[in-house]
């Protein structure tokens, strides 16, 4: 079974009788789920888009305007908790009948009108962005969100397993070396790792 934010929506408008006379216009009311939109950590509600839209005839085509309210949820900015609001928006679509590619103009057949896209993409584009809870917020809670010091993160790293023979090393066994490099010969030196230990120049 389809959620909700992915069940498709239609609000379709028959505009044949209207366009039968340049003026003429038709209220219509908007009470409709549109699918759940997300921008950044804001989204939509499982909240019907309210509002009504007037279209009205024109030349080729139709005009839609009108004010429509939609719900929205998102986290603050600040203190990451959720923060929720309602926001009006205005709808202004030209809608002709081949309407140019090119041209901020959508495209219809001259009969039906599906205002649902012109709405998802009004919401869509008015989703704030990087919102408050309040004017005033102070930030994340301290008592739920800890602030993590650089000693505090070295504490919580763990030891790499490669100086483990050195953490069990006492430093206090160690005691100076009495050799000095003079006291070298190259007799003394090996080169068990080495394929060519002729290449090597001591002198």
């Amino acid at each position: 079974m389809a959620s909700w934010h992915d069940q498709p929506a239609r609000l379709i408008v028959n505009v044949v009788e209207l366009r039968k006379r340049l003026g003429q216009r038709r209220e219509v009311p908007v009470d409709v789920v549109l699918a759940r939109q997300t921008v950044l950590d804001s989204r939509t509600c499982q909240t019907p888009v309210v509002g009504t839209l007037t279209v009205e005839s024109i030349e080729r085509g139709v005009s839609v305007v009108g004010q429509v309210s939609f719900d929205w949820q998102s986290d603050c900015r600040r203190c990451l908790e959720l923060v929720a609001g309602t926001r009006e928006i205005d709808i202004a679509e030209i809608c002709l009948v081949d309407a140019p590619e090119d041209a901020d103009i959508i495209d219809f057949d001259g009969e039906k009108l599906d205002l649902v896209p012109i709405l998802r993409d009004a919401v869509g584009l008015s989703l704030p962005l990087a919102p408050l809870c309040r004017d005033d917020c102070a930030g994340p809670d301290p008592d739920r969100y800890p602030a993590l010091t650089e000693q505090a993160m070295e504490l919580d790293r763990p030891p790499d397993p490669r100086w483990a023979a050195l953490s069990e090393l006492a430093l206090s066994d160690l005691k100076p070396c009495d050799l000095k490099p003079s006291d070298l010969k190259p007799s003394d030196l090996k080169f068990d790792d080495l394929d060519e230990p002729d290449a090597l120049d001591l002198n």
